[in-house]
């Protein structure tokens, strides 16, 4: 074996090694997400058969497999975000927001924060934003042309005014208030 294979050799299996531990962090960031969910429902957890921890491999396990070239890795399936912490962050984001986001940028800041929709696909996820977002007509509206913004804040160039605010812009709203 001339040095160039042994390279080879030795960056293959720190590619393999690295993806081991890409994998376990994905899986205790599931369990820690599993966790805080049950915290805040207050339900009990019920084993399944399929559970996390059934499929960590040992290093020695790992180290069997065929060799790798670049790390593959699935995306690790987790709950769903409960609709008290997905409400709490849309209304965070909506809040630091300058303009309005439409369901595409929303869902994008949403996973960045990672905060699990929890359907199987992004179409599927993306309907099912919109369902949720439709059950926060409380706090957020659909400025039209715009996308999503807090309800009680004004969004003069998409012509949404709070209403019972005596036609006044909320401080959050610019100079622009002669426009309306």
């Amino acid at each position: 074996m001339n040095a160039i294979e042994k390279l080879q050799s030795e960056r293959q299996r720190v590619v393999a090694r690295l993806a081991e531990i890409d994998r376990i962090l994905g899986q205790y960031e599931e369990l820690q997400r599993i966790a805080e969910s049950y915290l805040a429902s207050g339900a009990s957890h019920t084993a399944d058969s399929g559970t996390v921890t059934d499929s960590v491999k040992t290093q020695a396990e790992a180290q069997r497999e065929p060799s790798v070239t670049e790390p593959n890795l699935p995306r690790v399936k987790s709950p769903k975000t409960p609709m008290v912490e997905f409400e709490r962050v849309v209304i965070e984001l909506l809040s630091e927001a300058e303009v309005p986001l439409d369901r595409s940028a929303l869902y994008k800041a949403l996973l960045d924060r990672e905060i699990v929709i929890g359907s199987p696909d992004e179409s599927s996820d993306l309907n099912t934003l919109s369902a949720r977002m439709s059950r926060m007509k409380d706090k957020v509206v659909n400025v039209s042309g715009h996308g999503y913004w807090p309800k009680d804040r004004a969004f003069l160039p998409g012509g949404y005014v709070p209403t019972g605010v005596d036609d006044m812009p909320s401080q959050d709203a610019t100079s622009e208030s002669g426009l309306v």
